[in-house]
């Protein structure tokens, strides 16, 4: 049996002698109760037993003295106790009213004597009234009233002795029950205490236990997290490398399409020109194919021209980054329509060919989202330095980027920008202007665009600026 289980059993075993100990002492307490109602039930059946026993006594002495004396002070007793005979019989047959019925035979026995004790007093007294004192005497010699009397006290005795053999048995057993009682409730209150002891153990166990929980969550999380933080590195890592390699690939891709493609389409043309100027004719439809062969061939130069910067501006690598980017502009929105407003410094930027690459590709990713979904009357580039960083911002009129597309898995573009910008330790987010539309803002820090030798003056003019 594991530790814990054990425990809980002892807890439930102890709980339950607790609940049997504090049974028992109630039991016990039912018993001190029931003793002391039999103890106070016992005097009353007493005390009333030596009332009726009492009158009797008195309204035998004072028709006695009375007779005696002949005087009329002396048969007040008497009167009292005839008056007050019935109150304390009812009394007595209320007392045993629930006793077994051998005693309840006794208390009606000395009822019934008591009556006949009280009616042959009455009828000496009304004899003496009568016939005199001589007659009431001879009356009283008789005995008949002292033999009920002998007969009521015996009755009254045994009855008394039994009620006070009843007393005591319930006086012991009051005893008894009171030292078990204190026993018992002394026992349950100790298992009460231990009970409480084992409790509180188990809780400052469970609490140590979750708190042990916790600390190896938060272990496990932040193991978690590191392991996280370690696969996000390297997949930053990886698709820095996999931008990198495109940009090569695309920038191999366009040397090659500039170079054959555009040879052959050089050449195409020349071989057509020299054919053109060999056959002359007046051929109208003759003429019409020649052009039409000048105007195919123009504009495939001007695919290959439109796709080669598409993958690689030429004007990236020999003007820099404003020209290529104002290029990109006015290419992409002259062919949608679009207003175009740019703001960009009064100098060209010495960015490194990554940081170059980089904001062009995140400009030219904001106008394509632009274009496609925001449909939007004007576009607005800004490229300006503040403080340590280069901020690049891109804003429009349009409908605006609805949340659930910035959340989006396959949110491609917005991916791309940001982590472009996560790439150069920079920041990236998009706001929605209070007029409406959509703002992308890149913020990018100069020590990481700047080429070499370059990035102390420009964040010193920088600083200066702003401070100015």
């Amino acid at each position: 049996m594991s530790s814990p289980t054990r425990q809980v059993v002892v807890t439930v075993l102890l709980l339950g002698a607790v609940l049997g100990l504090f049974v028992a002492a109630q039991s016990g307490q039912r018993r001190l109760e029931d003793a002391g109602r039999r103890v106070e039930l016992g005097a009353q059946r007493q005390r009333a037993l030596s009332d009726v026993s009492q009158l009797l006594r008195q309204a035998e002495s004072s028709q006695r003295g009375y007779i005696l004396v002949g005087d009329p002070d002396y048969l007040v007793p008497f009167q009292e106790a005839s008056a007050r005979i019935a109150e304390a019989e009812a009394r007595l047959d209320s007392a045993y009213a629930r006793s077994p019925p051998a005693l309840r035979a006794d208390v009606g026995e000395v009822t019934r004597l008591s009556e006949a004790q009280f009616a042959e007093l009455r009828a000496t007294l009304e004899r003496f009234r009568i016939r005199g004192r001589a007659a009431a005497v001879a009356l009283m010699r008789i005995d008949a009233g002292v033999r009920t009397m002998t007969q009521i006290e015996q009755l009254v005795n045994s009855i008394q002795a039994q009620e006070t053999a009843e007393i005591l048995a319930a006086s012991h057993s009051w005893r008894t029950s009171r030292w078990v009682s204190l026993a018992t409730t002394t026992t349950a209150l100790a298992a009460a205490m231990v009970l409480m002891l084992l409790l509180v153990h188990l809780g400052l166990q469970h609490v140590r236990s979750k708190e042990r929980e916790t600390e190896a969550l938060a272990e496990r999380q932040a193991e978690l997290e590191r392991v996280v933080q370690q696969r996000t590195e390297e997949l930053s890592e990886l698709s820095t490398h996999l931008q990198s390699l495109a940009e090569k690939e695309k920038s191999a891709l366009s040397r090659e399409l500039h170079d054959e493609l555009g040879g052959l389409l050089v050449a195409a043309r020349m071989d057509l020109s020299w054919l053109e100027d060999r056959l002359k004719t007046d051929d109208a439809q003759v003429q019409s194919y020649f052009r039409r062969v000048h105007d195919a061939l123009q504009s495939g130069v001007e695919v290959k021209r439109r796709v080669v910067e598409n993958l690689r501006p030429s004007l990236l690598d020999n003007l820099g980054l404003f020209p290529a980017l104002r290029w990109q502009v006015a290419d992409a929105c002259g062919r949608a329509g679009v207003k175009a407003v740019e703001r960009y410094p009064g100098e060209d930027l010495l960015l490194t060919p990554e940081a170059s690459i980089a904001v062009f590709r995140i400009v030219q990713e904001a106008l394509t989202n632009i274009l496609r979904h925001a449909r939007a009357r004007t576009a607005e580039i800004t490229i300006d330095t503040q403080g340590p960083w280069l901020l690049v911002r891109i804003c429009d009129d349009g409908v605006g980027v609805a949340t659930e597309r910035l959340q989006a898995p396959r949110a491609h573009g917005l991916a791309a920008m940001r982590h472009r910008a996560a790439s150069f330790g920079g920041q990236w987010q998009v706001r929605r202007p209070s007029g409406g539309g959509a703002e992308i803002e890149v913020r990018l820090p100069l020590e990481r665009v700047l080429l070499a030798g370059v990035s102390d003056d420009a964040a010193n003019d920088a600083a200066s600026n702003a401070l100015a």
